[in-house]
């Protein structure tokens, strides 16, 4: 493992302080009971809606749901803010300014009484969380090659740990009540405000992005040394820089090309496939529904809490063992593993809901439903939500890197959204048959994952891309198959098109 200080205190950090999104996106979880109450007594007041009435029940759907909204809409902007604004400017001021709105959003819901409030701040979460996809790419563009993959997972693991950290105090009899709920958005404020300070004031921002994106290359060098060290070898840095750049002969690439250049389809189908382990698992669902869920299938509020808690303090390990794994046994076997275990879970959940629908609520069945939470848990300690975003950056060059993240994030947010929506309904009126197709698309994707995913541990980004292209036939550039017959035809045809005969390498 690379062993500079000064990058593992900046890694250290941002998995500490970043970590606001993670914890706003648990709030409506860990908080359900209060937040209910909240809500229910509220629309009560003004609106004389029941908190045990249909309408109610849609209301709290929608708010949950609003999430996703904010999912939605960061997605459809990641692109143009990573090329406008930059690595840092989006992951850091961006993300870490939305979640100070977010705070201030859901402290106003409670102090003011308006529900309406907290539906703002949810979606901005929403927002916050899908844009730490962006500093996982930041800091892999930041790291040496060979510690691209524990950079990214330390972060990724520090919001699950921060949450562990957290989770007791949202206990009924500590914070966990409709009197003190708030102080949980509260710390989200203090944490958004120090990485917005801290991380905008001492850290540069990629040196991958100052020498490709903004052909600085002075500023570059600061930068490296920063994050590789003052004994870092910038002449070699620096070719590995001008290798990935060289792959793509332009400086944008456009939508369309994606589907023009064969390695790009190619890297974005792969990538696609991974972006959608989590969209297909129950991680997203859980994350708004579990605490309901549990109190459904038949414990209290208390036992609901302290099963998260204890769910949470198991998978604990897996955030240690995920740095270590990622660079020891590489991507590919960690990243099926992750879809395995999620994949599993879905089954155990499955399972809890049919034996709900056909025998009632009871220990067995909350039982087994945390049995499945133990092994999805495990998946997201692994980096269930790293392993998109970790792979974009080592399996697209420089150029393409912000529209791919947009296009293999959209199809998946989109997935998700659809699914929080339909949950509380479609289990209510389908049961374990809403969960079924979940578990059947997630096992296809493991076997197309396992035929299909490449290995990309410590090699460099022009050699992972061009090794992209199809073994079986003969490729001089990255378009099309080109069969030996046809090769002088298609030369002559490429001439012809400065397009496929320009933009790649």
């Amino acid at each position: 493992m690379y062993h500079n200080p000064r990058l593992l205190s900046v890694v250290f950090f941002h998995a500490i302080f970043s970590a606001f999104g993670d914890i706003q996106a648990s709030v409506i979880n860990y908080m359900a009971v209060p937040l209910r109450t909240f809500f229910g007594r509220s629309l009560q007041q003004r609106f004389g809606i029941g908190p045990n009435s249909e309408i109610f029940e849609f209301i709290y759907s929608i708010i949950a749901s609003s999430f996703f909204g904010g999912v939605f809409i960061a997605g459809a902007i990641m692109a143009i803010c990573m090329e406008r604004l930059g690595r840092k400017g989006t992951s850091v001021y961006l993300r870490s300014f939305i979640g100070i709105l977010s705070s201030l959003a859901m402290l106003s819901a409670k102090w003011l009484d308006k529900p309406e409030l907290f539906l703002i701040g949810h979606f901005l979460a929403g927002m916050v969380q899908t844009l730490k996809n962006v500093l996982f790419i930041y800091m892999a563009e930041c790291a040496p090659t060979e510690c691209r993959g524990w950079a990214v997972t330390i972060i990724g693991s520090g919001g699950g740990l921060i949450l562990l950290l957290l989770s007791p105090l949202c206990m009924p009899d500590i914070w966990g009540n409709d009197r003190d709920w708030w102080l949980i958005p509260a710390i989200c404020l203090l944490f958004a405000m120090c990485h917005i300070f801290l991380a905008g004031i001492y850290f540069p921002e990629s040196p991958k992005h100052l020498f490709i994106g903004g052909e600085n290359k002075l500023e570059a060098k600061i930068s490296i040394h920063f994050y590789h060290g003052k004994n870092a070898d910038i002449a070699q840095i620096f070719n590995e820089f001008n290798s990935e750049q060289l792959v793509v002969h332009r400086k944008n690439v456009s939508l369309s090309d994606f589907w023009v250049s064969r390695r790009l389809r190619w890297a974005t189908a792969i990538t696609l496939l991974v972006a959608f382990v989590p969209a297909f698992s129950f991680a997203n669902l859980k994350g708004q529904y579990l605490e309901s869920m549990l109190i459904n299938f038949g414990l209290n509020q208390s036992a609901a809490m302290a099963s998260t808690i204890v769910i949470t303090a198991l998978g604990t390990p897996f955030s240690v063992l995920a740095p270590i794994l990622v660079e020891s046994k590489g991507r590919r076997p960690l990243f099926l593993t992750i879809a395995l275990l999620s994949s599993i879970e879905l089954a155990f959940i499955a399972f809890a809901q049919f034996i709900f629908d056909n025998f009632g609520s009871g220990w067995i069945v909350a039982g087994i439903a945390l049995i499945g939470c133990s092994f999805g848990q495990a998946s997201v300690n692994l980096g269930i939500y790293n392993i998109n975003p970790m792979l974009i950056s080592e399996i697209f060059p420089y150029q393409s890197r912000a529209k791919a993240t947009q296009l293999t994030q959209f199809p998946a947010m989109l997935i998700i959204l659809c699914l929080v929506l339909a949950y509380p309904s479609a289990t209510k009126n389908f049961g374990s048959l809403f969960l079924l197709p979940l578990l059947a698309f997630s096992l296809l994707i493991i076997f197309l994952l396992f035929l299909w995913l490449p290995e990309t541990k410590s090699k460099p980004i022009d050699e992972i891309f061009r090794n992209l292209a199809d073994s079986r036939t003969p490729s001089l550039t990255d378009y099309g198959s080109i069969e030996c017959g046809e090769m002088k035809e298609e030369k002559n045809n490429w001439k012809k098109n400065e397009r496929e005969n320009c933009l790649f390498s």
